[in-house]
């Protein structure tokens, strides 16, 4: 088994032998898919490497300043690119591939995948997989200083963006001493903290302050109280022009309630409820919940879609599940 250092040096020299990159990340890209996508665009064009990154969903607003000129999935030629690079994606049935790629395609290519999912099942011909990082831009951080290139600030903005989204400001358990030490060689390599505060974390719409303040009415309590839910009625989103694309932080208004160690937000889509989980205890993952209906993520992050016709018979399916995870905590 190839060692990280060994890892390190084979995926560098790919990315600058290669002509042209193609970046790619998950569904719906939050903030660590998006920093360390267009990180590696900046280090590898900084460097001399065309790059680019193909998006196939809408950037949520808060990004759109920091995260500009991705290409959309419509209008990509894959065979334009020589190598094609997955990052923060934990499985090819999440990647948001071009329209003219497949599986089969794709594994017919140059294929890299960087990551930080414990259980990454995309198994790419050459791919990093750090599942002690805190964030997929932890890694790619972490491979530009095995490279002994230059950062750029651009690609340190995005790095840091990235890091501090996928951490909670780095509050969240992921964070380690490792984490900050990358951090801390972000910060002198330029990285903008400030921008990327007042642009992401404070620069919310007045409309989205408004949604909040109902939402919170949806939210219901079970386990004692250390289970909260709420699912988000779509007429509420029509009523103050919520775009669920906005929605990373707004689980986190059941997580920081006091007493509260499992968090769930829940909405409609056409393929069943979409099931976001979060969790305060290492004791009390949501991980393994998350794969045994289909989903996936993290221990303490995870996500998954259950197929039931009631909102009612989802909560309930949740609250016996939970109930079980905290009683073996």
């Amino acid at each position: 088994m190839a060692t990280a250092t060994e890892l390190f040096k084979e995926v560098t020299a790919r990315l600058f032998a290669a002509k042209k990159v193609l970046l790619m990340t998950h569904l719906r890209p939050d903030g660590d898919a998006l920093g360390s996508c267009f990180g590696m665009r900046s280090f590898l064009r900084h460097n001399g490497v065309q790059a680019e990154v193909v998006l196939p969903s809408g950037m949520p607003r808060r990004f759109q300043k920091f995260c500009s000129g991705a290409l959309d999935s419509s209008g990509v030629n894959p065979a334009d690119f020589d190598l094609l690079v997955s990052l923060d994606c934990a499985n090819i049935e999440r990647l948001g591939m071009p329209d003219d790629l497949d599986e089969v395609k794709l594994r017919q290519r140059g294929f890299i995948s960087i990551d930080h999912h414990k259980l990454n099942s995309i198994n790419a011909p050459c791919s990093i997989l750090d599942p002690d990082a805190a964030s997929a831009c932890q890694v790619v951080a972490e491979l530009i200083c095995a490279s002994q290139k230059e950062f750029g600030t651009g690609t340190a903005t995005f790095l840091m963006m990235g890091m501090m989204t996928d951490t909670g400001n780095f509050c969240f358990a992921n964070t380690t001493a490792q984490t900050f030490n990358m951090a801390a060689k972000l910060m002198e390599a330029g990285a903008d903290v400030t921008a990327i505060a007042n642009e992401v974390f404070f620069n919310k719409p007045f409309n989205q302050l408004k949604f909040e303040s109902e939402f919170v009415n949806t939210f219901d309590f079970a386990c004692d109280g250390k289970l909260a839910m709420a699912f988000i009625p779509q007429e509420l989103m029509d009523k103050y022009n919520f775009n669920l694309n906005e929605d990373e932080g707004l689980i986190d208004l059941l997580r920081c309630l006091e007493g509260v160690v499992i968090a769930i937000m829940l909405h409609k889509r056409p393929d069943g409820f979409r099931v976001s989980m979060r969790s305060k205890a290492h004791a009390a993952p949501v991980g393994p919940l998350a794969r045994r209906y289909g989903g996936g993520g993290h221990d303490l992050a995870a996500g998954m879609t259950l197929d039931l016709p009631d909102i009612n018979e989802v909560k309930a399916l949740l609250v016996r599940e939970i109930s079980a995870v905290l009683q073996q905590a």
